[in-house]
């Protein structure tokens, strides 16, 4: 009985930590809206700025004007559960996939409005169970292995501050190598386990 509970508290722990796992990518800029300021290094460094801080700080990406895309690779084909931006809160941004970096379709499109700021940078996100849940931003899950972002509209000076991705590799043989913070839901089979241990013990002392 101790073992049984104990191994499904395991399973049901890695199992969710699998579907969780964060995309590790590389950035790279392309377009024709020519210069911007920042590094690209700061849209994957896992950091979300200060929601409501100042679009054109150091830690995010600034431009003026449309053009410039930001594409982040994968190092392999993956199915995208989840997506978590933050970017200007009163411009539009559109978000595509590609598994050839040829043909891009659309993933979802960020609008003025969306979100819970009134000025400066949002934060965003698509998973239900998010603090920053936006369900304009709902999508099916897609298999990619790039996703660019660039402006649509807005009021002609645009930031970025970061972009992540959850999902696992094409097929579930593997998952991104990121762990993430166990789900509520494994956290409480964990607990259901540990309580039969204690039962158990106390039944044979």
């Amino acid at each position: 009985m101790k073992r049984t509970l104990l191994v499904l508290a395991l399973l049901g722990l890695s199992a969710t930590a699998a579907q969780a796992a964060q995309i590790t990518t590389v950035v790279s800029a392309n377009g024709n809206g020519g210069n911007y300021d920042g590094s690209l290094a700061v849209l994957n460094d896992g950091i979300f700025p200060v929601e409501g801080s100042q679009w054109n700080l150091a830690d995010k990406v600034s431009w003026n004007g449309k053009g410039n895309r930001f594409v982040f690779s994968f190092d392999d084909l993956y199915r995208i559960d989840s997506v978590r931006l933050s970017v200007d809160n009163n411009d539009d941004y559109l978000l595509e996939y590609s598994t050839d970096y040829s043909t891009w379709e659309s993933l979802l499109t960020v609008s003025r409005g969306m979100g819970e700021i009134g000025w400066g940078m949002d934060t965003m996100a698509t998973d239900p169970s998010a603090s920053e849940y936006v369900s304009q931003l709902a999508f099916t899950p897609r298999e990619a292995r790039y996703v660019r972002i660039q402006a649509t509209d807005g009021d002609n000076s645009y930031s970025i501050g970061e972009l992540a991705f959850t999902g696992e590799r094409a097929g579930g043989a593997d998952v991104a190598r990121i762990s993430q913070v166990p789900e509520p839901g494994a956290l409480a089979l964990v607990a259901l386990g540990l309580a039969g241990l204690g039962l158990a013990r106390r039944r044979q002392v």
